[in-house]
C-alpha cells in the first residue's frame, strides 16, 4: 500500500485516486523507474487511450530484440543477394543455351538448304531426245506413255516439278516438248517454224 511520504509528494494524484490506486500506482512506477506520478499516469493513459507503448516502458529485453531483428534483416538481405545472383547465373545459362539452340537451329537449315540446292541441281532440265513415229505425233501420247520414253516415271516429275516451283505438265513440255492442249488427255508435240512449215508442205 502507499506509504504516507509518497502520498505527500504527489499530493495531486492523491486527490483523484483511491488508497488501493495508489499502491498499484507506486508498484508500476518503480518497476519502470518513473519517479513522478503526473508522468506515469500520462504514459498509462497515452498507452491506453492511444495505443502507443512510450519509450520509458518498453521492455528491457527490447534493445536486444532489435538487434536480432537487425540480424535478420542482414540475413535476409544476404539471401535476397543470393537469389539476385542465382537468378543471374540462371538467366546467363538460358540466354547461353538459346544462342546454340539459334546456331543449332540455323546449321540445321543451312545443312537443308545445301541438300536441296544439290537435289534441285541434279534434276534433269531442258530437253530430252526420245524417238516418236509420226502416228505417235497425231495421235498423241498419254503422260504415262511419254515418261517411259524418256525414262522418267510420273511422279517423280510431279516431285521435281514442285522442287522447281513449276507445273508438272510445264515441265514436261520443257523435257519433251510435247504440250498437252486444253481439256485434252494426250500431249502433241509443239512444232517449230520449220517443222511447221514443211508439215504444210507435205499436206
Amino acid at each position: 500500500m502507499a506509504t504516507k511520504d509518497w502520498l505527500d509528494n504527489h499530493a495531486k494524484v492523491t486527490a483523484y485516486l483511491d488508497f488501493s490506486l495508489y499502491a498499484s500506482l507506486e508498484k508500476w512506477m518503480k518497476t519502470h523507474k518513473i519517479k513522478k506520478a503526473s508522468q506515469a499516469l500520462t504514459i498509462i493513459l497515452e498507452h491506453y487511450l492511444e495505443g502507443n507503448i512510450p519509450i520509458e516502458v518498453m521492455p528491457e529485453n527490447l534493445e536486444q530484440e532489435v538487434k536480432q531483428l537487425k540480424v535478420k534483416t542482414t540475413e535476409i538481405d544476404g539471401l535476397e543477394a543470393t537469389v539476385a545472383e542465382q537468378q543471374k547465373e540462371f538467366n546467363d545459362e538460358i540466354n547461353s543455351l538459346r544462342t546454340e539452340i539459334d546456331g543449332l537451329r540455323q546449321a540445321l537449315i543451312n545443312a537443308g538448304l545445301s541438300s536441296l540446292r544439290e537435289k534441285v541441281e541434279d534434276i534433269p532440265r531442258g530437253k530430252i531426245t526420245f524417238s516418236h513415229s509420226d502416228y505417235d505425233a497425231k495421235q498423241g501420247l498419254t503422260k504415262t506413255d511419254l515418261c517411259e520414253r524418256i525414262n522418267i516415271n510420273g511422279s517423280q516429275i510431279n516431285q521435281w516439278a514442285t522442287m522447281l516451283n513449276l507445273d508438272p505438265d510445264e515441265y514436261l513440255f520443257e523435257l519433251t516438248g510435247w504440250k498437252k492442249p486444253l481439256n485434252a488427255r494426250r500431249y502433241f508435240p509443239v512444232l517449230g517454224d520449220e517443222q511447221k512449215q514443211a508439215a504444210k508442205t507435205s499436206q
